[in-house]
């Protein structure tokens, strides 16, 4: 056996003995990384949820405004206030 033979014989056996401890290594492997993404989608799930909902649980604007400031003072108060409340606030229904 010339050194060219031993090294090819001796670089198999490494690759052998590392593939065999990956082999053994990978379930373990395996469920860190599913523990891993399974955190991840549900901190984005989470994430999802709140931006969706903490918008519904502030109060919403007022539907009747009760003053108005202008500067044309021939204008009645309640024709602008009116007109506020046609203008700003969207029905829905």
């Amino acid at each position: 056996m010339n050194v060219e033979e031993f090294d090819n014989l001796w670089q198999e056996t490494e690759i052998q003995g590392k593939a065999h401890r990956l082999a053994r290594q990978y379930p373990a492997w395996e469920r860190r990384q599913r523990r891993v993404r399974n955190g991840v989608m549900a901190v984005l799930v989470v994430g999802a949820l709140s931006t969706a909902t903490v918008p519904l649980l502030w109060p919403s604007s007022p539907t009747e405004y009760p003053t108005v400031c202008s500067n044309r003072s021939d204008t009645d108060d309640a024709q602008w206030v009116s007109l506020a409340a046609e203008m700003l606030t969207v029905d829905l229904l």
